[in-house]
């Protein structure tokens, strides 16, 4: 099959040394500095999740270009839109996103290679073996046209979902289903052989919840983690997802000695997806906006006192393009109104949020 063309790699490592080498930004009286350069001063990597949006609304293009050095992809890489058939790879978002981020100065990073929901229809009926052939090829293909172009890989996202029952807590699936746990390591270890230079991330959801769910997804966690480290596997660093829902029941302290333990491992810490569901604060836009600032500082300043915590991704950067707001998602969720989740506001003004987050990055320690 003709998977279409690799990327250059010469102009790959240009991004990586433009952005490495990138001169400080000193803001002019009473100007603030970009979030980017904020997190810069305490050795934190800041960008933002973005899809077709920040290209064909160049308002929005302008708007991460300014405050954003990491370019993570939204669904641009996820297995079902990649591959809406078995034989076709759609390459045409995430080579826009990498030729936007290079233009920009922006790491790029992908997220996921392999999750177990939203499985592409065509795998369905596939034995054992073939959803190992494709897994393996995937990585080949996917893995071989971006090596040396990403920062980092979620390897595999979301690997536990409790409440299907199976050992393990194990969320079910084509990879899962085919392969039991061993599909972790088996991805790791293709994908590190694959693009050497990335970093591969394990990256989940729920830790931060102190509900039965978080509880039982940090629990199953760590031992992951620790076969996977005794294996010899190359993880680089867990992703915590952090949509922060204050509506569930939260805890910190559970929390900020998950992140420890994680540290003791010796991994980074990503926060990769960060955004606060406003969903039960008042409807008035001024009050809501302040409940969102206020839970901004109260999960970040904490967490990034954690000097293992080197990445923030708030998932977006606009509320123009929350998830939230997605049909689908709203009516799930039951939101009254439209969602403000983000630092930046429809029409792309700053936010209360954006400087809960400058305080709680000006609050961390430096890396």
């Amino acid at each position: 099959m003709d998977f279409s063309r690799s990327i250059n790699r010469r102009q790959i490592m240009q991004l990586g040394a433009a952005a490495a080498v990138a001169a400080p930004i000193a803001p002019a009286l009473g100007q603030r500095l970009p979030l980017w350069a904020e997190a810069r001063r305490a050795g934190i990597l800041f960008g933002s999740a973005a899809a077709w949006e920040v290209i064909k609304d160049p308002e929005y293009g302008a708007l991460q270009a300014q405050h954003s050095r990491l370019l993570a992809t939204e669904l641009a890489l996820k297995f079902d839109y990649l591959r809406p058939r078995e034989e076709t790879f759609d390459f045409g978002q995430p080579d826009a996103l990498l030729e936007f981020a290079r233009a920009h100065g922006m790491y790029f990073r992908g997220a996921a290679m392999f999750w177990n929901d939203w499985p592409a229809p065509w795998l369905k009926g596939k034995s054992a073996r073939e959803i190992e052939r494709i897994f393996d090829e995937h990585i080949d293909v996917v893995g071989g046209r971006y090596a040396g172009a990403m920062q980092s890989w979620d390897a595999v996202n979301e690997p536990f979902w409790p409440d299907a029952g199976r050992p393990g807590g194990f969320r079910p699936g084509p990879w899962y289903d085919a392969m039991g746990e061993a599909y972790i390591e088996r991805a790791f270890r293709r994908l590190a052989r694959v693009d050497p230079l990335a970093k591969l991330v394990l990256n989940e959801a729920f830790t931060e919840q102190d509900d039965r769910l978080g509880r039982q997804v940090r629990a199953a966690m760590l031992p992951l983690i620790d076969r996977l480290l005794d294996k010899g596997v190359k993880l680089d660093a867990i992703g915590l997802q952090a949509h922060i829902r204050p509506g569930l029941a939260f805890d910190m302290e559970p929390f900020l000695r998950f992140l420890e333990e994680i540290a003791r491992r010796k991994l980074d810490i990503y926060l990769t997806e960060f955004d606060i569901e406003d969903l039960t604060f008042p409807k008035e836009i001024t009050k809501r906006d302040e409940q969102v600032a206020e839970w901004t500082m109260r999960f970040l300043e904490p967490v990034l006192k954690n000097r293992a915590v080197k990445v923030l991704i708030p998932w977006h950067l606009s509320d123009r393009y929350t998830w939230y707001r997605e049909p689908a998602v709203a009516r799930e969720r039951g939101f009254r109104f439209p969602a403000r989740a983000l630092p930046f506001d429809d029409r792309l003004n700053e936010k209360p949020m954006a400087m809960a987050i400058r305080r709680a990055l000006q609050a961390a320690p430096a890396r």
